[in-house]
């Protein structure tokens, strides 16, 4: 039977990253990634202070060919366990969106289609905590531009449009609490696999 394909999402420092490889763990069929990865990853940053503010519609390209990787990585993947991959292509919709790109969130681009999440948690949390752990953490380049409020504001209005895709679970309080919640849709959905 194959397995579920769970996609972990929100503004940077809401924990996405820490919930999903958590949820990974918990799953004995637990695989986890998080795009972008392997040599785009190593590239990353490059490409970001390259392009992202000069050629945004480039950057977008760059994130999009990360995704189309990913996707096949995670096609294989299914066939023997529950995918668990942060950020993915709603990432790299909305961050560009927010940018003035003019993307969709579309899984079907014509000559290759993109793996469709089974769930899409959206991992939200109180600025102010969120403040305190990308401070604590060191500030990424994105960090910094979530900063400015009007382009976070972008930003979440651009998660809102997808708001019917997403369960929206609230990191406010503690990592446990979040982690239960998540765990109980995420039951849920590996269960309607053995009806």
């Amino acid at each position: 039977m194959p397995g579920k394909f769970i996609v972990i999402t929100g503004l940077d420092g809401s924990g996405t990253s820490s919930i999903g490889q958590k949820l990974a763990e918990m799953d004995e069929n637990g695989y986890y990634l998080q795009t972008p990865e392997g040599v785009f990853s190593e590239y990353r940053e490059q490409f970001t202070q390259a392009l992202r503010d000069s050629d945004p519609e480039a950057h977008y390209l760059y994130y999009l060919a990360s995704v189309v990787k990913a996707s096949n990585e995670i096609k294989k993947k299914l066939e023997t366990h529950n995918v668990y991959c942060v950020r993915f292509l709603i990432d790299t919709v909305v961050s560009h969106r927010a940018m003035g790109v003019d993307v969709d969130l579309v899984y079907d681009l014509g000559f290759v289609n993109i793996v469709k999440p089974d769930l899409i948690l959206y991992i939200d949390v109180n600025e102010n905590i969120r403040q305190l752990r990308i401070t604590e953490r060191g500030k990424s380049i994105l960090d910094k531009k979530l900063d400015d409020k009007e382009f976070r504001d972008r930003f979440q209005a651009e998660f809102s449009r997808f708001a019917s895709q997403l369960s929206i679970i609230d990191n406010s309080t503690s990592l446990d609490t979040c982690l239960s919640i998540a765990k109980m849709q995420i039951d849920a959905l590996l269960s309607k696999n053995l009806m």
